[in-house]
């Protein structure tokens, strides 16, 4: 069943209104303003620890890179006819069966690589009459460095940083793909990956920017939402988690 995108107006997001569509043939959960929203965001890893007689550990660390809980508290939700932020949550939920399929999360604070390259209004880059990138003077890198090319490989994941730490993402929404500092060549993006028509050179450096999702699915099968005063509802939290590709 397809779910038409609960786009927020762009000044509570300053995102692309596209962005709220998704990718891969995934939904995305909807933003609801609402009038209070909590987030709560944590990284979850799975370690096994064995300790021995004499207070030795042995620790087993079983994941390369962590899982995301998410948890949002609504205080308030507003169910009138031109705001009906309840029942958008109501058809994503049922649509998702609770726990069932998986889902697209937009993280208003965590979507964007940064570029330092100049974009148009549309986010396409900037080129000048040479057809080299336009740059902001900032200094800043071009975007995020997730391979270099062998001359073999046409395949690769596309990651993001928390400062020096490193891991792939689970979608992006219109990404900018750069081979070696200049707009790549004919390639498609699809779950988290950018697949070449070519094998990028040896060497190259590959980078890319744009927005990026979090695939996700519910930590629960139901969700109460309890009235407060006429069109307004409030609920207690609503729990996910990242998933794998």
């Amino acid at each position: 069943m397809p779910i038409a995108p609960f786009v927020p107006p762009s000044f509570l997001t300053r995102l692309p209104a596209g962005i709220w569509s998704g990718v891969d043939g995934l939904p995305v959960l909807p933003y609801l303003p609402g009038q209070s929203i909590a987030v709560t965001k944590a990284p979850k890893w799975s370690t096994e620890v064995v300790r021995t007689a004499s207070g030795r550990e042995r620790r087993t660390a079983f994941w390369p890179y962590p899982l995301w809980q998410f948890e949002l508290s609504y205080e308030v939700v507003r169910h009138r006819p031109t705001q009906a932020e309840l029942f958008a949550l109501w058809e994503f939920f049922n649509t998702m069966k609770g726990q069932h399929l998986p889902f697209l999360f937009v993280d208003p604070t965590d979507c964007q690589i940064a570029t330092s390259v100049l974009v148009d209004s549309t986010g396409a880059p900037i080129t000048d009459s040479s057809g080299a990138l336009v740059l902001d003077g900032s200094g800043g890198p071009l975007g995020q460095t997730f391979a270099a090319g062998d001359g073999v490989t046409t395949t690769f994941p596309l990651t993001r940083s928390i400062r020096s730490f490193v891991e792939p993402i689970f979608g992006a929404f219109s990404p900018i793909i750069l081979d070696n500092g200049a707009l790549a060549g004919s390639h498609t993006v699809s779950q988290g990956a950018v697949t070449f028509a070519a094998p990028p050179p040896a060497g190259h450096t590959l980078v890319w920017f744009g927005y990026f999702y979090f695939g996700c699915r519910f930590l629960q099968d139901d969700l109460g939402f309890e009235q407060i005063v006429q069109q307004l509802w409030a609920g207690k939290s609503l729990k996910f988690t990242s998933l794998r590709l």
